[in-house]
């Protein structure tokens, strides 16, 4: 299964994992759209939760989007989320089991800043913000042409 759908269903099932990430919840906001985009608008606004790819933390970035009854996730194995549109595992909850999407539909996420730096991101980090891209977002008709930007404001999950 994809890890960062995991996240996803535990934030919205409301459960904590049993191991000791660095994990962070917050908002996700929709600042920006390209033409191609057929359903993501300019201040469109989830929860989210973010898995920094980090020392002590599993081998792998996630970022998911929550909404009131589904939630879709995206897992980037072994790497940090840089300024680099990199195709992530995309998959979701909502109407049945977890899935993982077909990859011909996956995401491409590129995160352009984050603050703190990635580097400085550990356990004692409180907040954090992430700026960035995703193409393909809820696997948009415009596919890998509907670019949305984004910013997202997350606190340290204290249940983690």
């Amino acid at each position: 299964m994809v890890k960062g759908i995991i996240l996803a269903a535990l934030l919205s099932a409301g459960a904590t994992t049993a191991s000791a990430e660095v994990v962070f919840i917050g908002t996700i906001k929709i600042t920006a759209v390209t033409a191609q985009c057929q359903n993501v608008h300019v201040n469109d606004v989830n929860p989210s939760t973010f898995h920094p790819k980090i020392v002590g933390n599993g081998n792998f970035s996630g970022l998911s989007w929550v909404g009131t009854y589904s939630a879709r996730g995206h897992v980037l194995d072994n790497v940090a989320f840089d300024a680099t549109f990199r195709t992530v595992k995309t998959g979701g909850v909502g109407w049945g089991d977890p899935y993982t999407a077909a990859q011909a539909t996956w995401a491409q996420i590129a995160v352009t800043s984050y603050s703190p730096a990635l580097g400085s991101i550990n356990t004692s980090t409180p907040t954090l913000i992430l700026r960035g891209q995703i193409k393909r977002l809820f696997n948009d008709p415009g596919g890998l042409a509907c670019v949305a930007t984004f910013i997202g404001t997350y606190v340290k999950d204290s249940n983690q």
